[in-house]
């Protein structure tokens, strides 16, 4: 059973006051006006037990800084676009892993040592092995004798090879 309303009462002059368009109570009161804020904002990321279909969450900002907040963690306007951003942030990582596995190839042995080492310390890739700090050579703190007797074998080295070289 339903209630009708006189359109001159006082509920349906109160109603047209909110309405943005022609309802049963008569003209619009208030014009429709766009307002950006508050609006909600997505970020996709893949579910922990894996799977293809990404989830999707989402968080409702009130204002322009609340949505620069968001975005820095990855937050973008639109479920849909929150999808081709984790997308576009996984063919990164497989760029990224595959750029470290073609340079892996031309390493040394002692650079891929380094390389597992670094792997093996973090669950995370990594599309860059960090730098280890190289030891410079020092000049050795030795005395009249000891100098001596390495400028003779020096000399006698030399020697050696010109009267191989002759």
């Amino acid at each position: 059973m339903s209630v009708m309303h006189s359109p001159d009462s006082e509920y349906a002059k109160e109603r047209r006051k909110w309405e943005t368009t022609h309802t049963e109570y008569g003209p619009p009161g208030r014009a429709a006006v766009f307002t950006e804020f508050p609006l909600m904002v997505y970020r996709a990321k893949r579910p922990p037990q894996g799977g293809k279909d990404p989830i999707i969450e989402h968080v409702i900002v009130d204002n322009e800084q609340e949505e620069r907040n968001m975005a820095s963690r990855g937050f973008v306007r639109g479920p849909d676009h929150a999808v081709e951003a984790l997308e576009a942030s996984e063919r990164e990582l497989a760029r990224a892993a595959a750029e470290r596995a073609y340079s892996d190839q031309r390493m040394s042995d002692k650079a891929k040592a380094e390389a597992v080492a670094a792997d093996e310390s973090t669950i995370a890739h990594l599309g860059e092995i960090p730098e280890q700090s190289l030891k410079h050579r020092t000049k050795p703190n030795l005395t009249r004798a000891e100098r001596a007797a390495v400028a003779v074998r020096l000399a006698a080295g030399r020697a050696a090879k010109r009267a191989a070289n002759d």
